[in-house]
């Protein structure tokens, strides 16, 4: 891709692509592939945690997949609503195929809300002190944090089963 002089929200909308659906070392590599079967599998070092509700059993993709939904909604209702700050309730647990393409809608939703922002709304506050921008990186660095956990737990489980 030939580099051009980009804004401040054409560079946060490469970052987020990148983070969602680089070929390597994003989201969508991440789930590339996950079974029904992986996709249940809780790694040992969670299986004292409680269930959460609306997402499901922690640490399994499933509830990597179920929380990020989660947090992709909120996040695109928290720019839309800004400054307040909805209350946006967990999505329920849904079968694997089903919240896969769920999450992918709703990171769709939120680029779509990126999109629309202007250079200057970066610098607006959206929740509490923190600015728009801010806002922006922490969502975008959240999902890649998932996808690296995602990918360790994908590991985790062909060693245990293998």
């Amino acid at each position: 891709e030939e580099l051009r002089a980009m804004n401040a929200v054409e560079m946060l909308l490469v970052a987020f692509d990148d983070a969602f659906g680089h070929r390597w070392e994003s989201l969508r590599d991440a789930l590339d592939g996950v079974t029904d079967e992986v996709s249940r599998w809780q790694p040992p070092a969670y299986a004292d945690e409680p269930h959460a509700e609306g997402v499901g059993v922690p640490g399994t993709i499933a509830w990597h997949v179920h929380h990020l939904l989660h947090c992709h909604r909120h996040y695109a209702e928290a720019l839309e609503q800004r400054p307040a700050r909805p209350k946006t309730p967990p999505p329920g647990e849904m079968p694997w195929p089903t919240v896969k393409v769920a999450l992918e809608a709703a990171n769709v939703a939120l680029r779509a809300r990126l999109a629309a922002l202007s250079p200057a709304d970066l610098d607006q506050p959206c929740r509490g002190d923190e600015r728009v921008g801010a806002f922006v990186a922490m969502f975008t660095r959240h999902a890649a944090w998932h996808a690296a956990q995602i990918k360790q737990t994908r590991r985790l489980h062909a060693h245990a089963v293998g």
